[in-house]
């Protein structure tokens, strides 16, 4: 299948290192990144899996209203989506999936679909990939790759379905359909804003966070899913609020505690809160639209919010 990959950050080019041992994949790339990739090819470190992977891939650093592929995914920070859905509205291809945080998925699909010359059909997914490029690789952590994916509030159709069924058989990938990605995505970027806002009041070191900030953060993210809850979001993946409190807490408490004070979580966490502050900003000016409209009290989020100084960084 011809398959296009608009962005070539960590995620965009793990994606395409996956899609092309079964797949025609063009990768969109500019500047001194594609040159590196044009010369030397797609170099990704894989971290947990101690390897290195080296794919030859078409390039390209613009997309053309009349190119047509018959699936494209665009993996790019949620802050720049809003330049980039215009772009894809004017394309002929078919079938649209917007990969990564994403606070407005409706409008986005709303820009990607308006006055479009062919009928769209848009999905929304998130790829559990974190990771940074580095002189000329990427140094990529996942432990087996895996995307969750679908349509904001119902079902894809059969025929995007099977595309991407089609797409991803046998590049050891796991779906996990979800036909609720607003939600979905909103739920998520609750859980790691406050990740976020404590990297920052730590100079970027996650790693630093003390017992009060951990706590804090597990608050935190539970006064998230309430403004949720109020505006009528189910939390998802569904019962994920109990891992922030009750008898699983403590579990989620060690999860986070390991993940911090391990490389694991400077390349998860800190590394993309330190290189993608703009889309954190971004995130940040969504989530505080929401609480605006729940009028609830989130005394831990405005503590951690002030202090990490994210308006201003």
């Amino acid at each position: 299948m011809k398959i296009l990959i608009y962005g070539a950050g960590v995620i965009g080019c793990e994606l395409a290192h996956i899609l092309c041992k079964k797949n025609d994949v063009t990768l969109l790339a500019r500047g001194k990144w594609k040159e590196n990739i044009d010369r030397n090819g797609l170099v990704i470190r894989h971290y947990v899996q101690r390897k290195t992977t080296v794919d030859r891939l078409k390039t390209i650093d613009i997309l053309e209203p009349d190119d047509k592929y018959g699936l494209v995914f665009v993996v790019m920070q949620a802050g720049q989506l809003t330049e980039v859905a215009p772009i894809i509205a004017e394309n002929v291809s078919p079938h649209i999936v917007f990969v990564g945080n994403n606070m407005a998925a409706l409008k986005t699909a709303g820009l990607a679909a308006a006055g479009s010359p062919a009928p769209k059909e848009i999905a929304f997914g998130f790829q559990g990939t974190a990771g940074r490029r580095e002189d000329e690789k990427v140094i990529s952590i996942h432990a087996g790759a895996g995307m969750t994916l679908g349509g904001l509030g119902a079902p894809l159709s059969q025929e995007f379905q099977d595309k991407l069924n089609t797409a991803f058989m046998g590049a050891g990938c796991r779906l996990t359909w979800e036909n609720r990605m607003d939600a979905w995505l909103k739920c998520h970027a609750v859980c790691v804003l406050p990740m976020c806002y404590v990297c920052y009041i730590n100079g970027g070191r996650l790693s630093r966070a003390n017992h009060c900030q951990r706590k804090a953060i597990m608050d935190a993210a539970l006064e998230g899913y309430t403004i949720l809850q109020k505006l009528g979001f189910p939390i998802l993946p569904k019962g994920d609020e109990n891992c922030f409190s009750g008898p699983k807490r403590p579990i989620m408490a060690a999860i986070f505690f390991f993940i911090y004070k391990t490389p694991i979580g400077r390349l998860c966490v800190s590394d993309h809160a330190m290189h993608a502050v703009a889309e954190m900003q971004y995130l940040d000016a969504e989530f505080e639209k929401l609480r605006k409209k729940a009028q609830i009290p989130a005394p831990v989020w405005d503590s951690l919010r002030k202090e990490s100084k994210i308006e201003g960084r």
